[in-house]
């Protein structure tokens, strides 16, 4: 292998300490952080990737969530200490939501899911509390895109996109899989629920989490937005 410089070598390579455990096909593992959401969308905010920034005096305040466009996404892991600076301020982060779909191959799914898992182990080898973003495909694949993540912990999910496919039966499988193998973890899903979707799951709508307006300014009106804070107080409340 050449010589690489450290930063080259970590955009290249993307090591890992060796104390970071890993699961099937060397998909690292995203451990359980103590992460607060008890007072989400109510005192702590979700903030877009896009929109983070290394000035934002209220990032103490803020989780980043990673659902963005996978070029997005790529220029994030392949410049991870450059997205390390970006993201340090805030309270806390979620891995990066690489995507995928029915159509893609094993291949593809592993590589997307290591990448989403790697993202999250390299951000807490650095000191940061993550969150896992989690998505799936079809029922073959669930091994594979539930690896990494441990049970009592937080995971967050998104149904955008979704409820126009066989109508929001893949998602709904891959969710009550979810559910299944991690009882013990709590869920914040952005977008708009499934009927049979659980109320103990953390309801952030679309423009709360992907708008570019800031809620600390002082034209910030919640009820523009018809904001119902009452549920983030149902999963983290308890």
């Amino acid at each position: 292998m050449p010589v690489y410089k450290n930063l080259e070598y970590v955009r290249i390579v993307h090591p890992l300490p060796k104390y970071v455990e890993r699961d099937i096909y060397g998909i690292p593992f995203v451990e359980v952080d103590s992460i607060d959401i008890s007072d989400l969308n109510n005192g702590k905010w979700l903030i877009n990737l896009d929109h983070a920034g290394s000035k934002d005096k209220y990032a103490y305040r803020k989780i980043v969530h990673g659902f963005s466009r996978d070029e997005v996404l790529m220029r994030q892991y392949n410049n991870p200490y450059r997205f390390l600076q970006k993201i340090g301020q805030y309270y806390a982060v979620t891995t990066l939501d690489f995507s995928m779909d029915d159509t893609f191959t094993e291949a593809q799914i592993i590589d997307a899911t290591f990448r989403n898992r790697w993202s999250g182990a390299f951000l807490q080898a650095n000191g940061k509390m993550v969150i896992p973003t989690v998505g799936w495909t079809t029922e073959e694949y669930f091994n594979i895109t539930f690896s990494g993540l441990r049970n009592g912990g937080i995971f967050i999910i998104s149904t955008i996109g979704t409820h126009g496919i066989n109508n929001g039966q893949g998602f709904l499988a891959g969710y009550y899989e979810l559910r299944s193998r991690f009882p013990d973890s709590k869920l914040i899903c952005v977008g708009n629920a499934f009927p049979g979707m659980d109320s103990d799951v953390c309801y952030i709508p679309f423009e709360e989490s992907f708008g570019s307006w800031d809620r600390y300014q002082d034209y910030w009106q919640p009820a523009l937005f018809n904001w119902d804070c009452s549920v983030s107080k149902v999963a983290g409340g308890v």
